[in-house]
């Protein structure tokens, strides 16, 4: 597929289909992300792939976060239990570390940078994925529960893989709005 194309097919996929993405679409995607553009060079991001294990205790957080204690229907708990075990692979995308708070920002766009490569080569292989956050990417015991230490890395978010439907085209603003020409 023609970086043009996967550009404009890119979407943020909200279904997924219960078939798997192979590992090594996953880690030619992965060697995408690690290309993008980073300014000095800090190469802050980190991702780490999320087995059944772990997703079962993220359900079980993510339960206790969105009800507490409240009883909850069983419609809702399958909605949680499908967005948490159904695309065939999550993987923790995380920043390193800074106190320089210059360097944070700029890190921060290198790692959004890092993610749109993985996307653009997940849709070049015909492979949807969506970036989510949420209480449960800024929970301590989420670090717990992923053995990330927060000290040295910040989630910045989930990023679940799989096949899925495609969601609809986005009318976008027409490009005189968004750009501009000064003499």
């Amino acid at each position: 597929m023609e970086i043009a194309q996967a550009i404009q097919k890119r979407r943020t996929i909200h279904i997924f289909s219960k078939k798997s993405v192979s590992n090594e679409v996953v880690e030619k995607s992965i060697g995408a992300a690690n290309q993008a553009p980073c300014h000095r060079r800090t190469f802050p991001w980190r991702f780490t792939k999320i087995g059944i294990k772990k997703r079962e205790l993220l359900y079980q957080l993510q339960l206790t976060l969105k009800f507490g204690d409240k009883p909850t229907d069983e419609s809702s708990l399958k909605k949680i239990r499908d967005k948490m075990f159904n695309p065939s692979h999550l993987l923790i995308a995380t920043q390193i570390c800074t106190d320089n708070q210059v360097q944070k920002l700029e890190d921060y766009a290198a790692c959004a940078c890092a993610i749109q490569n993985l996307s653009l080569s997940l849709v070049a292989d015909y492979v949807g994925c969506k970036w989510s956050t949420g209480k449960i990417t800024k929970d301590p015991n989420t670090y717990k529960i992923l053995e990330i230490s927060p000290s040295e890395e910040e989630i910045i978010g989930f990023i679940w893989i799989g096949y899925g439907a495609e969601p609809p085209l986005i009318k976008r603003p027409p490009i005189s709005t968004i750009y501009r020409e000064r003499d």
